[in-house]
C-alpha cells in the first residue's frame, strides 16, 4: 500500500542537542554537587517515566523525579528545564531538509511524534526552520511513546498501512509502531544496533526507497 503519512521522532532523528551541557548548566545552580550523579541517572529515569506514565505533566514529573532521585525537584524546575532546552542551538541531522522537501513534493503528510514538552520542541523546530513542513506535531503533553494512543493519534484517521515511522529508538520508534501495523525504520547513523532491524544510516536513504 502506498505510504501517505510519514511520522518522525525529533531528538537524534531530526535535531540533536548536547543535553549533557545544557542540563548540567541548568541543574548545577540548583543541585550543586549532586548534579554529576543526576546527569548519569536522568536519561534512565525519563525512560522509566515514559514507560509508566501516559503523558508529561509538571506536577507529576517533579514528584516522580523527587521520589526516584531524592532531589528536591519542583514543577518550577521542570518548567525552567524545558525553557532552557528550547533556547539552545541544535544540530540538524544530515539530509533532513532534502528528505522533507522530497516528501512534500510527493504530497505526503508529515508528523512529528516526540516525547518531550511542546514548549521546548516547537520552538526548536521553528528555530531550525523545519516547523512548517509538518501537518501535525504531537508532544509529550499529548501522549508518550510507546503507549498505543501515541501512534493512534499520529495516524489521525489514516490506515496504519499508509503510514511509516522513522526514529532512533528501538522500542518507541521501531518496535511499538509495528505492533500497531505501522511500518518503521530505525535511524542508526552510528550502526550500533543489531542487523536484525530494518535500519538506515542516512535519512536520504529513504528517498531511494
Amino acid at each position: 500500500m502506498e505510504k501517505k503519512r510519514f511520522i518522525f521522532d525529533l531528538d537524534r532523528t531530526l535535531l540533536t542537542c548536547d543535553y549533557n551541557i545544557v542540563e548540567t548548566r541548568i541543574f548545577e545552580p540548583i543541585f550543586g554537587d549532586e548534579t554529576e550523579k543526576l546527569m548519569k541517572d536522568i536519561g534512565p529515569l525519563l525512560d522509566y517515566y515514559e514507560m509508566t506514565h501516559s503523558h508529561y505533566d509538571d506536577e507529576v514529573l517533579s514528584e516522580f523525579l523527587k521520589e526516584q532521585s531524592g532531589l528536591p525537584f519542583t514543577p518550577e524546575i521542570i518548567r525552567g528545564w524545558a525553557r532552557e532546552i528550547s533556547s539552545d542551538a541544535d544540530t540538524m541531522e544530515d539530509g533532513v531538509i532534502e528528505l522533507l522537501e522530497h516528501l512534500k513534493s510527493k504530497d505526503k503528510s508529515l508528523v512529528v511524534l516526540t516525547n518531550w514538552y511542546g514548549k521546548s520542541q516547537i520552538p526548536r523546530l521553528k528555530e531550525a526552520g523545519i516547523y512548517d513542513y509538518f501537518d501535525l506535531i504531537l508532544t509529550g503533553e499529548d501522549q508518550l511513546k510507546p503507549h498505543p494512543r501515541a501512534y493512534l493519534r499520529a495516524i489521525d484517521g489514516y490506515d496504519p498501512r499508509e503510514c511509516f515511522m522513522v526514529g532512533d529508538s528501538v522500542i518507541k520508534d521501531y518496535g511499538a509502531p509495528r505492533l500497531h501495523g505501522i511500518e518503521s525504520v530505525l535511524y542508526d547513523k552510528d550502526d550500533v544496533h543489531d542487523k536484525k532491524y530494518v535500519k538506515i544510516k542516512k535519512l536520504t536513504e529513504l528517498i531511494k526507497k
